[in-house]
């Protein structure tokens, strides 16, 4: 197992089923592990993106998301 969710880079902690679900964090995977469509994902680190960079006003974050998540081994090209 990793130690980072390879789909936004999480860090995974905790035991099985609380934080994490094989490869990837809670908040990019269903109960089963499974990684959730890429559009959900997106927008969830849009969100994250917009509440660590309140001054940054009109920003797209979801442009900025799919940078980030080009990054990221579940989403590389």
């Amino acid at each position: 197992m990793n130690n980072y969710c390879s789909s936004c880079g999480m860090a995974l902690a905790g035991e099985e089923g609380k934080d994490f679900r094989g490869n990837f964090c809670i908040y990019c995977s269903d109960e089963n592990g499974k990684l959730y469509p890429k559009e959900l994902v997106q927008k969830g680190i849009a969100e994250w993106l917009r509440s660590i960079s309140p001054e940054s006003g009109s920003a797209d974050f979801m442009k900025r998301a799919e940078y980030y998540m080009k990054a990221m081994p579940s989403w590389a090209d």
